[in-house]
């Protein structure tokens, strides 16, 4: 608890996957470990437009995926570019 009475959950950082749909179209989808998937949207005609969706200020280090042909998700980010705006506020911690 904080000085105010505020409440901390440390969920860490959520990972996003892009991933290619058998319709054709993309969607992405954000989780955090272990858990299912708490967003996602399966609309978009190219990588580039759910790159826009997800990720409109580039804040997210994004990886290709090894096993795009078995699970279709072509791209994963698990953490966020050093000093962007998103990076400093998953290590800010209350009353500093």
């Amino acid at each position: 608890m904080g000085k105010r009475g505020g409440w901390k959950v440390d969920r860490g950082i959520p990972i996003t996957e892009i991933y290619y749909l058998p319709t054709g179209r993309y969607g992405y989808r954000v989780y955090f470990a272990g858990r299912s998937p708490h967003h996602g949207l399966e609309t978009f005609d190219t990588v580039q437009a759910v790159l826009d969706a997800c990720d409109g200020h580039r804040e997210k280090v994004w990886e290709e995926t090894s096993d795009a042909d078995e699970s279709g998700v072509l791209f994963r980010s698990k953490s966020y570019v050093p000093g962007s705006v998103e990076d400093r506020m998953s290590r800010w911690k209350p009353g500093r």
